[in-house]
C-alpha cells in the first residue's frame, strides 16, 4: 500500500528532514510515526500525500511512484487519501454538513451522492445532531471529528493523520483514537504521526520511531518510551 525506498528530503541547501528512510505499510495497517518535534514525522506524511517530493529515493503509494508522478495526476492520487490535521483546517463560514460536503464537491460528486454520504459519515463520527452548527460552536474534539468525517467521506484507502490529538485533553483524545480505530477496521490504512506517549502505549500498534530524520526503531505492537 505504501513503500518508501531510501527516501531523503533536503530543504534548502543543507537541512536534512528525512535521511535514507525505508519501510513498507501493508493494506489495512495502523502505523504510528513517533519522535520529537523536528524528527521528520510530518515531512514523511507530506511526502506520502505528494505535498513534497523526495530529494532522493522513491515513495510508492497505492501502486504509484510519487517521485515520478506528473503534477497533473496529483489531484487523482489525493482522491484515494484522507488527511487529518492537528489544527482541523475547517472552513469557519460553513456548517458541519457543508464542511464535510465540500470534500465531495471538489472532486465533482453529484448532489444526490453528497446528500446520501454526508449524513452517513456524520453518524459514524457522532455528529448527526450537529449538522447545522458552525465550527466556532463546537468543542475541539467535535471539530476534530468534523475533520475526520471530511477526510473519510470519500472512503479513502489511506488516512494520514498529523498529530490529530495534539490539541485535545486525554478523554477527548481517547474518543478520537477509538474513531480512527473504527475507520481502520473498515479496511482503511491509517498512518498517524504523534508525540502522544499515552495514545501509542494504549493502542500497541506498529511504531516507527524517528530521530533527526532517521528511522531508529520499527516495532510491531510497540510502545513509545
Amino acid at each position: 500500500m505504501i513503500r518508501l525506498d531510501g527516501v531523503t528530503k533536503v530543504y534548502g541547501d543543507d537541512t536534512v528532514a528525512v535521511d535514507q528512510v525505508s519501510f513498507e505499510v501493508a493494506k489495512g495497517d495502523f502505523i504510528f510515526l513517533v519522535g520529537q518535534s523536528g524528527s521528520g514525522k510530518s515531512t514523511l506524511l507530506r511526502l506520502m500525500s505528494r505535498e513534497e517530493i523526495a530529494t532522493e529515493g522513491d515513495v510508492w503509494v497505492a501502486g504509484r511512484n510519487l517521485s515520478e508522478m506528473a503534477a497533473s495526476r496529483v489531484p487523482y492520487l489525493r482522491r484515494s487519501l484522507g488527511n487529518v490535521f492537528q489544527d482541523y483546517k475547517l472552513l469557519l463560514n460553513k456548517t458541519v454538513f457543508e464542511n464535510v460536503a465540500f470534500a465531495l464537491e471538489v472532486i465533482g460528486k453529484p448532489r444526490h451522492v453528497i446528500r446520501e454520504q454526508v449524513p452517513l459519515v456524520l453518524e459514524l463520527v457522532g455528529l448527526a445532531d450537529k449538522t447545522e452548527r458552525f465550527p466556532n460552536q463546537l468543542s475541539g474534539g467535535e471539530q476534530q471529528r468534523v475533520s475526520i468525517a471530511r477526510a473519510f467521506v470519500n472512503r479513502p484507502v489511506i488516512l494520514l493523520a498529523d498529530e490529530p490529538t495534539g490539541n485535545l485533553d486525554p478523554a477527548t483524545s481517547e474518543g478520537i483514537m477509538a474513531l480512527l480505530e473504527e475507520i481502520n477496521e473498515t479496511g482503511t490504512t491509517v498512518v498517524m504521526a504523534t508525540h502522544d506517549h499515552r495514545v501509542v502505549n494504549t493502542m500497541r500498534r506498529r511504531v516507527i520511531q524517528l530521530d533527526r530524520g532517521v528511522v531508529v526503531r520499527d516495532q510491531e505492537r510497540g510502545v513509545y518510551e
